[in-house]
């Protein structure tokens, strides 16, 4: 019985690291990733805020009649932008500051496509914890 018990213990000490929280930073990594991969719209809201999924959301409509193209035409488009440069950017961790369910990320960037800018590129990352963390802004400078 006691090494049951220990056996039982054991298991779900192992199962609860496993479901432990990702940092801010490990989610951004991770959703950055997924971009320079090609993420496809519906994964890319998984990762947006509440806040953040609705902005997104309400722009369609004057991207849609500015570009004179469907809601899939300019999700695509949006979709490959992000995607090139992305994986043209290679990120650094500067600061991760976590005050309650908010956080603020800073990461410096250097170009890696040959693309180099004579001012230093950083980007800002606004997260917000609703059922893990979540994007709430991205401010991204080239």
């Amino acid at each position: 019985m006691n090494a049951k018990f220990i056996l039982i213990a054991t298991v779900a000490t192992v199962l609860m690291g496993c479901t432990s929280d990702k940092s801010p930073s490990q989610v951004y990594l991770e959703y950055n990733s997924k971009v320079i991969d090609g993420i496809n719209y519906d994964e890319e809201k998984a990762y947006y805020s509440k806040r953040k999924l609705q902005e997104v959301e309400s722009k369609f409509p004057q991207y849609m009649a500015q570009m004179k193209k469907s809601r899939e035409e300019v999700i695509d488009f949006y979709l490959n932008f992000s995607k090139e440069v992305a994986k043209c950017k290679e990120i650094k961790l500067v600061s991760e500051i976590i005050n309650g369910d908010t956080s603020l990320l800073e990461y410096s960037q250097r170009d890696i496509c040959g693309n180099e800018s004579n001012s230093a590129e950083k980007q800002v990352v606004r997260m917000v914890k609703e059922n893990g963390w979540k994007l709430d802004s991205v401010e991204v400078s080239l």
